[in-house]
């Protein structure tokens, strides 16, 4: 089971499990915020970049949702599976979902924590920033 697989299975049980720990009643605010923090613990190596992706996406994606009983929507788990193989490194990953405005901010997350990453998880970031346009 590759990283990715893991996560979004941990997603559907923290779906699944908010279901059935409140009665029937599914809380899409309290379940993606239960993602975030997901997404953050399983990223811990990368220290306050995965803190600050977690809570980009849960800020921009979900709170602000037209839609907030539904979330996360198949387009916010895609996101959030993308921000997942940025964090690992993964070039061959499917970035599409992904706007400009969000590499502009991966750009700046980056750039915040640059000193506290590992120089190969720097280098493959910002490959990865550069292959996608937000680098000038």
């Amino acid at each position: 089971m590759t990283t990715i697989d893991k996560f979004l299975s941990d997603i559907q049980k923290t779906i699944k499990f908010d279901r059935a720990n409140n009665g029937g009643h599914y809380d899409a605010k309290r379940a993606c915020a239960q993602i975030a923090k997901l997404f953050a613990n399983n990223n811990r190596n990368l220290g306050a970049l995965a803190v600050s992706l977690s809570d980009y996406w849960l800020n921009t994606y979900i709170l602000d949702s037209q839609d907030l009983e539904n979330e996360p929507s198949e387009q916010n788990i895609e996101r959030i599976k993308a921000f997942q193989s940025f964090a690992d490194n993964e070039e061959d990953a499917d970035y599409s979902i992904l706007t400009a405005d969000d590499w502009e901010t991966l750009r700046d997350f980056v750039d915040d924590v640059a000193e506290d990453l590992d120089l190969d998880s720097l280098q493959s970031m910002m490959n990865l920033i550069l292959q996608n346009g937000a680098l000038e």
